[in-house]
């Protein structure tokens, strides 16, 4: 059986042996999107994901991080949640607050801090072993709410979230047929990132990773800053977005109804605006 059939099976046995998940699979079938164009460049999906505010407002500093329980470590978490080894160190998860179909989340059994250096050839296998899919990394400070467990995402691709650069925000892309290429070529932007952001223990990046007409390819996107001062606005002038891999890419998550309603095409300029890093 290969991965894929492991995964369709998980899916099936999770949403019959735990409620939550098959409550929460059933909640995003019935969410609600709007979409925005820029020409025929660049689109913008927004959805209304209200179950998204434990990551959204989720606080990813040093004391609340240590006053809280790893919910990614095994003794953690749900006892009804179950796996699927990968690789010897990761597990597959379901993940019982989706925002993509059959979205997953892949942590490494060692409690590690969130850092993707010599871990893309580890994305680049499981995107390889998930046609169809795709496989994404949030920083510790780029939209990761565990920024103190490793841990990789995935879920069923849409053309939304495999767009490339464009002015509203940057994405550098790196393709192949050789994954140790694309692997190389990766470490070298990130080099390069970590020059502009030396005081960073790691440059703030989301990057995502799929396969495509047997290409492997990396969109990384390099960011400097968290969250947009829109977050911590109070009253009419605030949008509680956090931006990740999937906002940057285009798939942009409101948690609140307020904010799916009045959000338009000049709040999504700014917040790329203050959010993407431009490199040269």
């Amino acid at each position: 059986m290969d991965l894929l059939d492991k995964i369709n099976d998980l899916f099936t046995l999770q949403q019959e042996q735990w409620p939550q998940l098959k409550t929460a699979i059933g909640q995003r079938d019935m969410i609600r999107e709007k979409v925005f164009s820029w020409g025929d460049d660049f689109r913008a999906t927004v959805q209304y994901n209200p179950a998204r505010i434990v990551s959204t407002g989720a606080g990813i500093d040093q004391k609340t991080i240590e006053k809280r329980p790893c919910f990614l470590c095994e003794e953690n978490r749900h006892p009804l949640q179950k796996g699927i080894p990968f690789l010897g160190k990761y597990v597959i998860l379901c993940n019982p607050f989706p925002i993509l179909e059959n979205h997953l989340t892949i942590p490494l059994h060692s409690h590690v801090p969130q850092r993707i250096r010599r871990k893309a050839g580890d994305m680049l296998s499981l995107a390889e072993q998930l046609p169809g899919y795709v496989v994404f990394y949030n920083g510790p400070r780029s939209g990761a709410s565990a920024p103190d467990h490793f841990h990789l995402q995935a879920g069923l691709r849409t053309a939304v979230l495999m767009q490339g650069d464009h002015a509203l925000r940057t994405c550098m892309m790196i393709e192949s047929t050789d994954k140790e290429e694309v692997e190389e070529l990766f470490e070298d932007v990130y080099q390069y990132l970590h020059h502009l952001q030396p005081n960073e223990e790691e440059p703030m990046m989301n990057v995502i990773a799929f396969t495509e007409q047997n290409r492997y390819k990396l969109h990384l996107f390099p960011r400097k800053a968290h969250r947009p001062r829109q977050y911590f606005e109070e009253g009419h002038k605030k949008l509680m977005i956090s931006p990740g891999a999937l906002d940057m890419a285009g798939f942009i998550i409101t948690v609140r109804e307020e904010d799916f309603n009045k959000i338009g095409p000049d709040d999504i300029e700014d917040i790329y605006a203050q959010v993407s890093l431009s490199v040269i």
